[in-house]
């Protein structure tokens, strides 16, 4: 079923040098923030597009309640994870502006995210902006900061495929940070979301790393929200094999002619890496929420993988749930992204909070 036609206000004439593409599904707790995120730019010249996923918890009456004439909502059935790029292409279809940005019904920006990193696309050779971002919790409440783990040297893509190899073993462009030039996306054929791959973000910076630089900010422009009822989540939860291995040996094929092979490996050897990733997340979230039996279930899977790395983890990880802890401290030193704590969340119930992001 096709989407239903925009049921807010007609869009302003002026056009605006921002397209906001925001999916969302059942986000009635989150959305106005997100909105309200937007509203509170200090750069004012943009259009939002809300692509609502056929929500059953008001989110898309919250959505249009706010009665900007910049803020367009399109509706329709639920069609999930699968159907993402669907729901990106609707904002394509509804939106006029040449950068496009990327902000989830459930993320939040800072106030000067806009002005920063629309400034950055005055260089032409710019395709891509993102930078550091914040993890926030269910509250809106800041417990970690997440820097690319990429060479600095390559962080900004120069020259245009320098950081392919780093991207291609793990994508730490974390979506919210994100601003695109909508004729760079336009040349890849729009958001790649390939068949069977319940996302859309790495594959698409991939491609956008062929077509030109990046531009990077070190302080945080986006703030990524961690529930247990996010996408991501869910994802984490119910994989049985890493979605990479659906794309990653495409990618590399198409790269091949591009990137010196000495620092790209073989598409195998990626996909080994990213399973390994996968068995450690479920891992880590099987600290966070499994009970006794669930926690000795993980702990000898990882043991017998035979992989020292996924071992050695598997012991840390039980010595730490037994202390009450998790593995989420380790990743938030290392500014890697992470999941609130069971120590963070004990604080939530205890009313020891930190303030909203």
């Amino acid at each position: 079923m096709p989407l239903a036609q925009p049921d807010g206000p007609a869009a302003p004439v002026t056009s605006p040098r921002v397209t906001v593409a925001m999916p969302t599904y059942n986000h009635a707790a989150f959305v106005a923030d997100a909105i309200e995120s937007v509203l509170a730019q200090t750069l004012p010249d943009w259009e939002l597009v809300i692509v609502d996923d056929g929500s059953t918890d008001g989110t898309a009456q919250i959505a249009r309640g706010f009665g900007d004439p910049r803020i367009t909502v399109l509706t329709g059935e639920h069609r999930g994870l699968e159907r993402l790029g669907q729901a990106y292409q609707a904002v394509l279809d509804h939106s006029t502006a040449p950068l496009v940005a990327v902000l989830e019904g459930d993320d939040r920006w800072p106030p000067d995210k806009l002005a920063r990193q629309v400034a950055d696309f005055d260089d032409p050779a710019v395709v891509l902006s993102y930078g550091a971002g914040w993890l926030i919790d269910e509250l809106g409440c800041q417990y970690g900061l997440v820097e690319p783990s990429i060479p600095a040297q390559v962080r900004t893509n120069r020259p245009t495929g320098a950081i392919v190899p780093a991207l291609l073993g793990v994508n730490p462009i974390l979506a919210p940070t994100v601003v695109v030039r909508r004729s760079a996306l336009e040349a890849i054929g729009g958001f790649w979301q390939p068949a069977g791959v319940p996302y859309l973000d790495h594959p698409t910076w991939l491609l956008l790393a062929l077509r030109g630089a990046f531009a990077y900010q070190t302080q945080p422009v986006g703030s990524w929200r961690r529930h247990a009822a996010q996408w991501t989540t869910r994802t984490v939860q119910a994989a049985e094999a890493s979605p990479e291995s659906a794309y990653l040996p495409v990618v590399v094929e198409r790269y091949r002619a591009h990137v010196d092979p000495a620092f790209t490996a073989p598409a195998a050897d990626l996909g080994a890496r990213h399973e390994a990733r996968a068995r450690l997340n479920r891992w880590r979230l099987t600290l966070l929420a499994g009970g006794p039996g669930d926690v000795a279930a993980g702990y000898w899977a990882l043991v017998r993988s035979r992989s020292p790395r996924l071992i050695a983890l598997a012991l840390l990880g039980a010595a730490m749930w037994v202390a009450g802890s998790d593995l989420e401290w380790l990743q938030r030193r290392r500014h890697r992204v992470s999941w609130p704590s069971r120590r963070h969340r004990r604080a939530h119930a205890a009313g020891r909070t930190g303030s909203p992001a």
